[in-house]
């Protein structure tokens, strides 16, 4: 029966040995005959395999009792190890033990090499767990199902983002775990699943989606849903990849409003510059009627009255001017403690609201246009107490921070100060309070809708930011951030207006009649001889002509902007290096040049901003002459 077994053993290709099952007290198997094909394979001579394949045995079965198991019924037991060859190489081979059903003390052990398979298998491991590993690590959340829709995979992000952990999603069907809504509607949608395995086409969202966290908490959404496609391209399954965009939604929202605020500001500017003209004229007539009139006499109240008037539409075109960045903050150190304090109790003093101010005294400083604080201020105070007409509490609210880099508040790293403005009135609808900060955007019947636009030109152009939170019947909070500086010295320093009478010769010049003529009244009025131009190549031959007739001026008024001919910028550039000690005093109805805010540095003495009081302008006056008299 052996030698009939042997060649049968002999004429297979596979690697095989014949082996007997010895009852004895060592319970070994006896190598009985293998073929070449194992010899070749192991690179073990015939004699050599009997210690070789005892030694294999020993390590593929541990117990007699399995051995005996294995020797008296028909299972056959397969195992893969690691081989060593005679000369040292090593493979995957695969081993497998088959009974003879009619020889309980046989078997045959047959040996295959495995390793390309096995290689095969090791790099798909290393692929699969190298995916894993990516999916794990990408920063969108990635979630995979089977062809009914049940998750059978869910990265960390996902887990996060919906707020479930990954082992309560295995399982259970992808539309029962993702709720959505509609951003615009709040309406609840579903995912588009039997659309992708009906049509094997992936699907995003064509508008933005809200994703409902397990918390109740809505994040914008932007996902994509594709087909997972097995190697003969039949559906396998689906992918789902999802992301929050909530942050830059806010930034793309705040893109859109800076955008609308600067369209409209290029038409808001040009109104404000033609309207401080005007203003220039009414305010200079009404100044100078009322210093020419007795204080007793009751045209005097009256034009009191009229200037306070003038005043106030001065203050709108200021934030006019601000709002379409015309309004260049003109910036002092100082802290906001005292700014707040006095805004909260002034403006509110006539309400029926209760305001309560937290302010610390360590209070950073701040270098900011003290006036356009202000308005913001008032801005926010009068908003919340007209929020509450039956009343009610404003909280105002002052700390020091340290900002951290953050996408939902455009800041830089740093330090700031951050105020709030806090009130229980009815709060602000949904709808209205992505439009709140847009200009001429109002809710009150009698409102401009410039106020909250303004208070965000601002803050913007003293490079902090403004937000607002508010919640229907609970209320509204308003937050501005402001560069702080922590170890700033702080500083103050307040002009005193009266009116100054003087002496000399001046030279005006300002493309405006009405403005020419109303300032020559207010100089005259003060007691200076005045000659007038209409522009800067007049106000230049007029002032050579001057000089060298002996009679110079003693200070030259010029207005910076001039449409069509040389503006004040231009003439002191032409004339300073023939009279170096000219006297220039520069004055502008639109604050959007640096030459404003750093006049010394383009050779003038002062600055004036129209529309101005004829107090204002003997001021400006005698501090220029009165400097150069002690120089």
């Amino acid at each position: 029966m052996e030698s009939v077994l042997c060649k049968v053993v002999d004429r297979l290709d596979m690697a095989v040995a014949l082996l007997e099952y010895r009852q004895d007290a060592a319970c070994q198997r006896k190598l009985i005959y293998a073929n070449r094909a194992l010899s070749t394979l192991t690179g073990y001579e015939e004699e050599e395999l009997t210690g070789v394949i005892a030694r294999l045995l020993a390590g593929l079965t541990c117990e007699d009792q399995a051995q005996e198991q294995l020797f008296n019924s028909c299972v056959i037991d397969r195992r893969e190890i690691r081989f060593t060859r005679k000369d040292g190489s090593m493979f995957w081979a695969e081993i497998e033990l088959l009974p003879l059903q009619e020889h309980d003390n046989a078997c045959f052990l047959l040996m295959r090499d495995i390793s390309r398979r096995m290689r095969a298998l090791e790099h798909e491991e290393q692929a699969s767990e190298k995916l894993a590993v990516t999916l794990g690590s990408i920063g969108d959340g990635v979630m995979t199902t089977d062809t009914e829709g049940n998750i059978d995979y869910a990265n960390y992000e996902a887990e996060r983002l919906l707020e479930i952990h990954s082992d309560e999603l295995k399982g259970k069907r992808l539309m029962d775990i993702v709720r959505l809504k509609q951003a615009d509607t709040h309406e609840e949608v579903q995912l588009p699943m039997a659309q992708v395995f009906r049509t094997g086409e992936p699907v995003g969202a064509a508008n933005d989606k809200l994703l409902v966290r397990r918390s109740g908490e809505e994040l914008i959404l932007n996902y994509q849903l594709s087909p997972i496609l097995d190697t003969q391209g039949r559906i396998s399954g689906c992918v789902f990849v999802f992301a929050d965009i909530s942050k830059q939604a806010r930034l793309e929202h705040e893109l859109q409003k800076n955008q609308r605020m600067e369209s409209i500001a290029l038409l808001s500017g040009g109104i404000a510059h033609d309207f401080n003209n005007i203003l220039t004229g009414i305010l200079g007539n009404i100044s100078l009627a009322r210093n020419c009139s007795d204080p007793s006499d009751q045209v005097a109240s009256i034009l009191r009255s009229a200037e306070r008037a003038a005043l106030r539409a001065r203050d709108l075109t200021q934030q006019l001017l601000t709002f379409s960045k015309g309004g260049v903050p003109v910036k002092t150190r100082t802290s906001l403690n005292s700014l707040i304090r006095e805004s909260s109790s002034f403006i509110l003093s006539g309400s029926n609201c209760r305001c309560q101010c937290k302010v610390p005294k360590d209070l950073w400083a701040v270098e900011v246009d003290e006036g356009q604080i202000n308005q913001v201020i008032n801005n926010l105070l009068i908003n919340a107490s007209q929020a509450m007409k039956q009343g009610g509490d404003i909280e105002v609210r002052a700390e020091n921070v340290e900002m951290g880099a953050r996408l939902s508040i455009p800041l830089e790293p740093g330090f700031y100060v951050k105020i709030e403005v806090i009130d229980n009135g009815p709060g602000i609808s949904p709808e209205h309070i992505s439009r709140i900060f847009d200009p001429y955007f109002t809710t009150k019947r009698n409102g401009s809708g410039l106020g909250l636009a303004t208070s965000y030109s601002i803050i913007k152009s003293h490079d902090g930011h403004i937000l607002v939170d508010s919640e229907l019947d609970v209320g509204t909070t308003f937050t501005f951030y402001l560069p702080a500086i922590p170890s700033a010295v702080l500083y103050a320093e307040k002009a005193e207006y009266k009116l100054y009478n003087g002496s000399g010769r001046i030279l005006l010049m300002d493309d405006e009649k009405m403005v020419r003529r109303i300032i020559s009244d207010m100089l005259s009025h003060l007691g200076y001889q005045v000659d007038a131009a209409g522009e800067g190549l007049e106000a230049i031959r007029m002032y050579r002509e001057a000089a060298e007739s002996d009679q110079p001026y003693d200070v030259l008024i010029v207005d910076l902007t001039v449409p069509g001919g040389l503006g004040g910028q231009d003439v002191a550039s032409i004339l300073l290096p023939d009279y170096p000690d000219a006297r220039i005093i520069v004055t502008s109805g639109y604050t959007n040049n640096p030459v404003l805010l750093n006049f010394a540095d383009y050779g003038f003495c002062a600055t004036i901003q129209k529309p101005y009081t004829i107090q204002q302008l003997s001021w400006s006056l005698h501090s220029v002459l009165a400097r150069n008299v002690q120089a």
